[in-house]
């Protein structure tokens, strides 16, 4: 129980200070969120048109709409702007919430990382290393490289999340891959 608290806690913290050091201090994000200079306008005219905070797809056929109705949409659609927009109704400038929560995910991710490592066969430092590495590119693919496919994210928000995907899980990789081969008999 102790390899596995040791473990999780210092590997979550490892995960949640990459992640902090990378949108705060080496601004890694910097080039994943353009800045226009209608941004006034442009929430001006959001916040008339957009009823409620969710992730709207802009234009998207009606819920009901029929399949036909769907094909006519998307083959007007073609060649045409469009747009995902996530949009909130209001600014809430508390850090304390989102910090504490991203804490807690990096947390939990290393406790099932750990979970996981604490299970293999051989417990060398370059097993635990790859597996821990695994996980984080499942994550990216499985996440980030998905929005990519169908929603065409831009590269510029892709590259900075796979920085911080082989940051991040390759440090929490080198301590588990030490902490938990120290001491094992090859």
């Amino acid at each position: 129980m102790k390899k596995l608290i040791i473990g999780s806690l210092v590997a979550g913290v490892l995960l949640f200070g990459w992640q902090s050091l990378s949108w705060t201090a080496l601004h890694i994000h910097d080039d994943a969120y353009l800045y226009t200079p209608a941004e006034k306008t442009l929430i001006d005219v959001l916040s008339t048109q957009l009823p409620t905070d969710g992730q709207y797809m802009v234009p998207r056929s009606k819920p009901d709409a029929s399949p036909e109705e769907m094909e006519k949409m998307g083959a007007e659609m073609k060649g045409k702007p469009w747009a995902v927009i996530t949009y909130h109704t209001a600014y809430k400038n508390d850090m304390a919430s989102p910090i504490l929560r991203g804490f807690l995910i990096a947390l939990f991710c290393a406790a099932i990382v750990c979970l996981i490592v604490q299970k293999l066969a051989v417990k060398s430092f370059g097993n635990i290393f790859a597996t821990v590495m695994s996980f984080g590119l499942i994550s990216f693919f499985f996440v980030w490289y998905n929005q990519h496919n169908w929603f065409e994210t831009p590269w510029s928000v892709l590259t900075g999340e796979l920085i911080d995907i082989l940051a991040s899980w390759g440090l929490a990789g080198v301590w588990l891959g030490w902490w938990y081969s120290r001491g094992v008999k090859s």
